[in-house]
């Protein structure tokens, strides 16, 4: 993919998707930051995603959604752990737009992106966004889950899993693996399977130590939130063996069954951060 850098290198765009921001006035960033209206998707303090319609000629619409980073999104800790060159509290928007690449690397579906900003203050990142292009027809995987017949979740999660082992097996781990991150969008050619997008990548990390403890985190994350989508622990062992390669378990595959499912235990006595709508699992 081929870039361009815009607003004295404080934007950096699809080479493709040029036109298209020129066309809008968003080719500046202060411009994208202060961009009016859009439909809110998520709202945290100083982290706002809006999708945008930007339509690039009459009767040919085009959408986007759009991640912007403020200043408040910052607290006092993950300043100075910033400042450090703290790899995991560095921006967020950089750190998506590197991990679309990543991903896109592995040959797994993810988000197309469009453009990524930042603005510096003493040569600390304070504000950022991240563009990209709408999955045409994308369902979160939660919503997919939980209208699938009960026969056919196992095989699902299935694929998903098999995702996740891509992943993995590359080095890297997402930090945020809930189903929900998967995308499920309608596949090219009649009678073709779904194709699976992984998004929310801003905490995609390749890990030099711990990996697997990562990794046994992704996997919980999976599975507590499959269970919550109405996933049964049936389900979840035709993931697991499908994560592994075998229906026959080893020793080792088994204990480390063993560690996911004690994290999904943990998972079900908190509610995380952002998950205001969990309800216990019995």
């Amino acid at each position: 993919m081929t870039s361009t850098l815009l607003d004295h290198d404080r934007i950096t765009v699809a080479s493709s998707f040029v036109p298209l921001l020129r066309l809008h006035g968003l080719d500046t960033f202060e411009k994208v930051m202060q961009y009016p209206g859009g439909q809110v998707i998520r709202d945290f303090p100083g982290r706002r995603t809006v999708r945008l319609e930007l339509p690039p000629a009459p009767g040919a619409p085009a959408a986007v959604f759009l991640k912007r980073y403020e200043a408040g999104y910052l607290s006092a800790g993950r300043r100075l752990l910033r400042r450090l060159g703290w790899r995991s509290a560095q921006d967020e928007a950089r750190r998506e737009w590197e991990g679309l690449a990543a991903v896109r690397s592995l040959g797994i579906a993810t988000a197309t992106p469009v453009a990524f900003g930042q603005e510096l203050q003493g040569g600390l990142v304070t504000r950022s966004f991240l563009m990209t292009a709408e999955i045409v027809a994308g369902v979160d995987g939660d919503r997919h889950l939980r209208n699938l017949p009960a026969v056919e979740r196992g095989p699902f999660l299935g694929r998903v899993a098999e995702l996740a082992k891509r992943v993995h097996s590359a080095g890297w781990v997402h930090k945020d693996l809930y189903v929900s991150h998967v995308l499920v969008a309608p596949g090219s050619g009649s009678g073709a399977e779904p194709t699976l997008f992984l998004i929310d990548l801003q905490r995609l990390i390749q890990p030099t130590s711990w990996r697997e403890r990562w990794q046994v985190k992704d996997l919980g994350a999976l599975a507590y939130s499959a269970l919550k989508a109405g996933a049964s622990p049936k389900d979840l062992l035709t993931a697991w063996q499908r994560y592994c390669g075998t229906k026959e378990l080893s020793k080792a595959q088994r204990s480390e069954a063993r560690r996911v499912l004690r994290r999904v235990a943990w998972l079900k006595t908190r509610t995380p951060k952002h998950d205001k709508g969990f309800q216990q699992l019995k």
